[in-house]
């Protein structure tokens, strides 16, 4: 399929690029070094097959698409950021998701093996690059080694966050990989985001319960902190997915920009080939989660 002529490429030139692909090479280096010093040997989670959180009766599947923090109106086109959570576990899902040209957010699993390869390559190809945090959930379902939970003190969730980081290098934020229950709890992510406070990340909300506080926590510790607002695949049918990505850009054309969050399942894949013909008859532009948050930040500034 043909790329989206996104801003980002158009303004690019061969010295710029250039000199991000050096940067990124020795951020990737000293990531790696960083994380042998720590004793960092992270394995791919066994058994993994698919990591989908099953909520109880007060779950995501119940709860309404709650509005963005602050719509971006006067905007001069309505803005789409398309997270892909749960990448790494396989490298050629991660690898076509790269090359499909869209401005795509990838979301990489701290655990999977080949989570430092496939951030850097995404990052040089443009991609935002999300670490997908592990987090408690409601329920028995498993979030992953090194997951973050309730009952982790300051300094083990600062251990942790330290680990997960260090396998996804180069990222421009976060977003939680389930999390049902962490992200409920006040207490436990003020412990997060003490950690954070100062990293210029941006944290996505994954909404994965509605009575999530992680994103005014996160605002209040100084992060730029945006919140998801439609699941793509929540329901894993074609019609299901064309559905949600209608809604996507729908709220996208009503307030000014939306953020949704697919999985690297084969029917989500099938839907973004036809994405950026569908963005642009909708008179949307895609762009990374960092872009949308610039813009953001740019109409919460005037």
């Amino acid at each position: 399929m043909s790329p989206p002529a996104t801003s980002v490429i158009q303004i690019a030139s061969a010295a710029a690029a250039a000199m991000l692909l050096l940067a990124g090479l020795a951020f990737q280096l000293g990531s790696r070094e960083a994380a042998q010093e720590a004793g960092v040997h992270a394995a791919p989670h066994e058994g993994y097959v698919q990591l989908v959180e099953s909520l109880p009766a007060m779950s995501d599947s119940g709860a309404p698409v709650l509005p963005p923090q602050e719509a971006i109106q006067g905007v001069v086109r309505p803005m789409l950021a398309v997270i892909i959570d749960d990448v790494g576990p396989d490298r050629r899902v991660a690898d076509t998701l790269i090359a499909t040209g869209l401005p795509l957010t990838l979301s990489i699993l701290p655990f999977a093996e080949a989570a430092p390869d496939i951030a850097y390559s995404a990052s040089r190809a443009g991609l935002d690059v999300f670490l997908h945090l592990p987090m408690e959930p409601v329920g028995l379902a498993d979030p992953g080694p090194n997951a973050l939970i309730r009952a982790h003190d300051a300094a083990e969730i600062a251990r942790r966050l330290r680990w997960a980081l260090s396998r996804v290098p180069g990222a421009a934020g976060f977003n939680n990989h389930m999390g049902s229950a962490m992200t409920t709890d006040r207490a436990s992510m003020e412990r997060v985001f003490a950690v954070l406070e100062g990293s210029g990340l941006i944290f996505v909300d994954s909404l994965t319960h509605q009575r999530s506080v992680a994103a005014a926590v996160a605002s209040r510790a100084g992060l730029t902190a945006l919140r998801r607002d439609v699941f793509l695949d929540h329901v894993r049918t074609p019609q299901a997915i064309d559905a949600a990505i209608g809604e996507a850009l729908d709220r996208a054309v009503a307030t000014g920009s939306a953020i949704a969050i697919g999985h690297p399942h084969a029917a989500t894949l099938t839907a973004l080939e036809g994405l950026a013909e569908r963005a642009e008859a909708a008179g949307v532009e895609l762009v990374t989660v960092s872009r949308l948050a610039q813009a953001q930040a740019r109409h919460q500034a005037s």
